[in-house]
């Protein structure tokens, strides 16, 4: 009888080990299926990669990726807003191989549903945009982080109480960013006004210097942008402006320039792709990373940033790292209306996809 138990244990045994050897073998080889062949990465941008601004930052970033991950890219550039052109480039990006395909433009999104269920098959990655498709996740940072820190060190350098920031189009990213930046300089200095100028584009120098004038003849004495290139602010420093940046740093300006919200592109491009050619891609989850991560920061001080203000960016910075974030306790909007309430934060869905008003301290200029 006890030789027959002893058989039975070790039949069992055998075939847990069986079941178990099989459970990795399945694991393994869904993480790393993808690697046993080549594999081709294409994305589509909005304008060139040498452009000193936002698509310089993305393609270096996705670059960098691939050339980690020995992947080979495949782009497309200055390709509209439009959705026969971004079909057209897309469906090239295909026929070329492209098992996954990064949308680096906020105005891509919106065809990206239709786009990813026509090429289920392929892996779809965009600034922004949802989708009920299984092959389609949208990324981007948490850049209202850093706009909030870069909106302290501005509230306590400005002089007339009055900043300037010249965008795009209000849509809920620059409208969060605005307010980010609102609420930063209204911590430095509670009487701050943030004097906003829309160009309705994303680059268009004349209409952005033409922006940049309007506000500083309106008292701005700290500027700053949400464009694609900094036009706005390499006008500003030469106007002998303070200014706080955006994005990446390319060019050298004078101590006036204070600091720079910027994104880590290289981090977040590298992240994701890792989890794609792992098989760890979550598709029914968008990546939306901040300072915990290291997906966005501040570029290093000017010698003119006082060591208050660099204390209290600090003490900020540690405390929106927490549960409360940037958009907790009370916040009114400019018409005095409340939509915060103290110990409440404002969720993620709102601020990424709806949010449409803007906070006390901040005026629109037509």
């Amino acid at each position: 009888m006890k030789n027959k138990e002893k058989v039975i244990r070790i039949a069992y045994l055998l075939i847990f080990a069986m079941l178990l050897t099989a459970i990795i073998v399945m694991i393994l080889t869904f993480r790393t299926g993808k690697r046993d062949r080549d594999i081709t990465v294409g994305a589509v941008f909005i304008g060139v990669s040498d452009d000193h601004g936002w698509n310089e930052s993305h393609y270096k970033g996705i670059k960098a990726a691939c050339d980690a991950y020995s992947c080979r890219l495949c782009s497309r550039m200055s390709v509209p807003e439009e959705e026969g052109a971004l079909k057209a480039a897309v469906a090239d990006l295909v026929g070329k191989g492209c098992s996954a395909v990064f949308l680096t433009s906020f105005g891509y999104g919106a065809y990206a549903d239709s786009i990813a269920k026509a090429y289920p098959d392929v892996a779809f990655f965009c600034i922004s945009g949802e989708s009920e498709a299984k092959n389609f996740v949208s990324y981007f940072a948490r850049m209202y982080q850093a706009r909030y820190l870069a909106g302290i060190v501005a509230g306590a350098a400005t002089e007339s109480g009055k900043l300037g920031y010249v965008t795009a189009t209000p849509v809920p990213e620059t409208i969060r960013a605005v307010n980010a930046y609102a609420l930063g300089a209204r911590k430095a200095n509670p009487s701050v006004r943030v004097l906003v100028k829309f160009t309705g584009g994303w680059d268009d120098r004349q209409k952005e210097e033409a922006a940049t004038r309007r506000l500083a003849a309106a008292g701005a004495d700290v500027m700053t942008f949400h464009e694609d290139r900094p036009y706005a602010i390499e006008l500003a420093d030469e106007m002998g402006l303070y200014t706080t940046g955006y994005d990446h740093v390319f060019e050298k300006y004078s101590e006036r320039f204070l600091t720079a919200a910027v994104f880590n592109w290289d981090m977040l491009y590298s992240r994701v792709l890792s989890d794609f050619l792992s098989g760890r891609a979550n598709f029914s989850n968008d990546y939306w990373l901040g300072l915990s991560e290291g997906a966005v920061s501040l570029y290093p001080y000017s010698e003119l940033v006082t060591e208050d203000t660099r204390k209290l960016v600090s003490q900020e910075e540690q405390r929106i790292q927490s549960w409360r974030d940037v958009f907790s306790g009370e916040i009114r909007d400019n018409n005095g209306v409340l939509r915060c309430h103290e110990n409440e934060r404002i969720g993620d869905d709102e601020l990424f996809n709806s949010i449409d008003w803007f906070v006390e301290g901040v005026e629109v200029y037509e």
